[in-house]
C-alpha cells in the first residue's frame, strides 16, 4: 500500500509540475558572437577628414540633459574602437583643444536647427563634426494578467490512499505594467570647412524592460550611477550609432540573442548544439524540426542566428525572413533587419565573444 501511495503520489505531481512549467519542456541558450563590418559603398569618410569633433548631442523636450554629453561619449569611444581595432585613420579632437563657434547659424546650416542664418562657422583643430539629435520616449501600459496564488494538494490521493483525487489551483488578476523606451535619433557627418552633410541617418530605436544592455556601453565608469532604463536608453543610443558610424567605417557589430526551443526534440536538440558552438550541426537539427512542422517559428529563428554566428548571412537572411513570417516578433524583425544592412559588408567574423 505505501509503494502504491508513493506511485500515486509520483505520478499526480509530476503532472502537475507539467503543467505549471507549460505542458512541454523547451532549451533555452543565450548566444554571443561579433563581426565586423566595412563602410557603405560610397560613404566612407571624405580624403582629409583625419580628425572628427563630436558635439553634444541636442534633445527633445522629454529627454534628460545627461545624454547630450552621454550620446557624444558613446560616439567618441566607438570611433576610437574602430581606430584601434580596424586601423581607421581618423582621431576624435579633445573638447579642450577645440575651438568651437558653432551657432543657430551653424546648426541651420547643418539642418539642425529652425533658427534663421545659414552663414558657416568655424571648427579649428578638426576637419569633421558630428552633430546629432536625441528624443527619448517612455510610454506605459496597464495590463491584468492572472497568476498562480495557491495550490491545494489535499486532493491528490482519494480516498484509502487511492487516486481519482484532484488538484485546487487559485489564481489571483493582477495589474502588469510595461514600458517601453523609444529613442529617435538624427545623425549628421558636416565638413567643418563648407559646413557641407556628407552624411546623414536617422533612426527609431525601440525597446523595453527586457532589452538587454550592451556590455560596451556598460564599460565605461561614467555609466556606473545609471538606472535601470538609463542603461537600456544608452544601449538603444548606442545600437544607433554603431548603424551610423558603419556607413563611414569599419565598425564592430555585437549579437547576444536568446534563442528558445519548441516542444519538438529536434529543435531542443539545434538549440543545444548552439550552446556548444556547434553550428552546422545545429542547422541540421533546425531543419529536421522545420520538416516536422513547417510552422515552428523557433527553428526558424535558432537555424538564423546558427546561420549568422557561422557566417552564412545569406541563410540567416532567409531563416530570419522565414521566423518573422510566421510570428510578428520585434527580436526577429531585428535580427531581420540587422542582416539586410550588414549581409553584404562583412570584413570578418569572430564567433564566441
Amino acid at each position: 500500500m505505501f509503494v502504491s501511495r508513493f506511485r500515486v503520489h509520483a505520478v499526480l505531481i509530476g503532472t502537475l509540475a507539467a503543467v505549471i512549467a507549460g505542458c512541454g519542456s523547451s532549451e533555452r541558450a543565450l548566444i554571443r558572437f561579433s563581426y565586423a563590418v566595412e563602410p557603405e559603398p560610397g560613404k566612407s569618410l571624405p580624403p582629409g577628414m583625419k580628425t572628427i569633433f563630436v558635439q553634444p548631442a541636442s534633445l527633445g523636450p522629454t529627454t534628460d540633459q545627461k545624454w547630450s554629453d552621454l550620446s557624444s561619449t558613446i560616439l567618441q569611444n566607438l570611433v576610437n574602437e574602430s581606430r584601434t581595432r580596424f586601423g581607421t585613420q581618423v582621431n576624435i579632437s579633445d573638447r579642450r583643444d577645440t575651438q568651437v563657434t558653432f551657432g543657430e547659424a551653424d546648426l541651420k546650416a547643418a539642418g539642425m536647427s529652425t533658427e534663421k542664418g545659414g552663414a558657416p562657422g568655424q571648427l579649428l583643430g578638426a576637419q569633421g563634426a558630428i552633430v546629432s539629435n536625441i528624443n527619448v520616449k517612455t510610454e506605459t501600459a496597464i495590463g491584468k494578467e492572472r497568476t498562480i496564488s495557491g495550490i491545494d494538494l489535499s486532493g491528490l490521493v482519494g480516498e484509502h490512499g487511492g487516486g481519482g483525487g484532484h488538484v485546487g489551483v487559485q489564481t489571483d488578476e493582477v495589474e502588469t505594467t510595461k514600458r517601453t523606451l523609444t529613442v529617435q535619433i538624427d545623425f549628421r557627418l558636416l565638413d567643418t570647412a563648407t559646413n557641407r552633410v556628407w552624411d546623414q541617418y536617422s533612426t527609431t530605436q525601440t525597446g523595453t524592460e527586457s532589452t538587454k544592455v550592451s556590455p560596451f556601453f556598460g564599460k565605461s565608469g561614467t555609466e556606473a550611477n545609471l538606472t535601470p532604463q538609463d542603461q537600456i536608453i544608452g544601449t538603444l543610443v548606442e545600437r544607433a550609432a554603431r548603424e551610423f558610424l558603419s556607413r563611414l567605417m569599419p565598425v564592430r557589430v555585437d549579437v547576444e540573442t536568446e534563442v528558445e526551443s519548441s516542444s519538438n526534440a529536434n529543435c531542443r536538440e539545434g538549440v543545444r548544439l548552439l550552446r556548444s558552438e556547434q553550428w552546422g550541426e545545429a542547422v541540421a537539427a533546425f531543419e529536421s524540426a522545420l520538416a516536422a512542422d513547417g510552422n515552428d517559428h523557433r527553428a526558424a529563428y535558432g537555424a538564423g542566428v546558427a546561420c549568422e554566428a557561422s557566417g552564412k548571412f545569406a541563410d540567416a537572411l532567409r531563416y530570419y525572413q522565414r521566423a518573422i513570417g510566421l510570428r510578428d516578433s520585434r527580436k526577429y524583425a531585428e535580427a531581420r533587419d540587422r542582416m539586410k544592412a550588414y549581409s553584404g559588408r562583412v570584413r570578418m567574423t569572430k564567433t564566441g565573444t
